[in-house]
């Protein structure tokens, strides 16, 4: 379980400041922890296994299927 460098984490996210990256990670519904000099702590597990919006647009995606409702007529 490796953590993510404080490069990683800017890559990420686009930002360098650990609040914006923090609040960042929150908007995105990703997990992480917050260490004593106040940085964001994760894993490449918590980025990859979130519930985050990308994974949420991706269930929206799917359509009804109105034909089914005529197979019984």
């Amino acid at each position: 379980m490796a953590l993510l460098t404080e490069k990683d984490l800017e890559q990420l996210s686009g930002l360098t400041q650990p609040a914006a990256q923090i609040k960042w990670l929150i908007l995105q519904g990703i997990k992480h922890f917050i260490r004593r000099d106040g940085r964001p702590s994760l894993t490449w597990d918590f980025v990859n296994n979130s519930n985050g919006a990308t994974l949420q647009l991706e269930n929206k995606t799917a359509k009804p299927n109105f034909g089914a409702l005529n197979a019984n007529s």
